[in-house]
C-alpha cells in the first residue's frame, strides 16, 4: 500500500512540475487515451488465453 501512495505522489509531482513548465493546453491524442485505458485489458485477456490454450494442449 506504501508502494502505491509513493507512486501516487511521485506522478502527481511531476504532473505538476509538468504544468508549471508548459502552462499552456496541450492537444490530446485519442488512440493513446484509448489504448491506455483498453490495453491492459486486452493484454490480460491475451495472455490468458494463450495460456489456456497451452495449458489444454499440454494435458492431451
Amino acid at each position: 500500500m506504501l508502494f502505491t501512495w509513493v507512486m501516487a505522489l511521485l506522478v502527481s509531482i511531476s504532473l505538476r512540475v509538468a504544468g508549471i513548465i508548459h502552462p499552456q493546453p496541450f492537444s490530446i491524442n485519442h488512440f493513446l487515451v484509448w489504448v491506455l485505458l483498453f490495453g491492459p485489458s486486452f493484454a490480460f485477456l491475451l495472455y490468458f488465453w494463450v495460456r489456456r490454450s497451452f495449458s489444454l494442449n499440454s494435458s492431451i
